[in-house]
């Protein structure tokens, strides 16, 4: 079964600047998931682009 990932763009709308830092600083917030989502989404892709 593969990872599923729901973390949205949408999860950090309103937000102030300090608490984006204060996220930035816990290595268990959802503003790492989002990061890990988006390495694995760049990764898959490349590997589908190489696949053709």
């Amino acid at each position: 079964m593969s990872k599923s990932y729901h973390v949205t763009g949408k999860d950090f709308k309103g937000l102030t600047q300090k608490e984006i830092d204060e996220m930035a600083e816990d290595k268990d917030s959802l503003l790492h998931e989002y990061a890990e989502k988006s390495k694995v989404k760049r990764e898959i892709k490349k590997k589908r682009r190489e696949d053709k």
